[in-house]
């Protein structure tokens, strides 16, 4: 079972290192892959910042068939990003630690290319790295 970061997802999406690894996790039935919400602006954000945002209908349509539920942040998830930001001495942005800590409190592997949760050990954080952007 997987959560994909909003990295992940942007890979995916536009095409860039590590597109591959992502639709293998989509492409096996035997994978859940999952989103926070959290990730939906970022995405959102990023498409408008490329002057795509008018595409985001279509996008957020296509997505959604494809993961098997979006996660919303609660009380026990900011307190897993506390506990996280806590252990690591670089600085983790809240976005990413709530991202982290979603993964953490449903036991899934969080599939990125960010370098913040590089620096979370991989006892605290099951995590699959994509390489990055060129």
């Amino acid at each position: 079972m997987f959560l994909l970061d909003s990295s992940a997802w942007l890979a995916h999406l536009l095409a860039e290192p590590g597109v591959e690894q992502v639709n293998a996790l989509f492409d096996n039935p035997r994978h859940d892959v999952y989103i926070s919400t959290l990730s939906i602006p970022e995405v959102y954000g990023r498409l408008k910042a490329l002057g795509q945002e008018t595409h985001w209908p279509e996008v957020w349509q296509i997505y959604q068939a494809l993961f098997t539920k979006s996660l919303p942040v609660n009380e026990a998830i900011a307190h897993q990003a506390i506990a996280l930001k806590s252990v690591i001495p670089e600085r983790l942005p809240t976005i990413d630690g709530l991202i982290a800590a979603t993964a953490v409190v449903h036991k899934l592997t969080l599939v990125h290319r960010d370098p913040h949760f590089a620096n979370i050990p991989f006892n605290l954080l099951s995590q699959t790295r994509l390489p990055p952007k060129v």
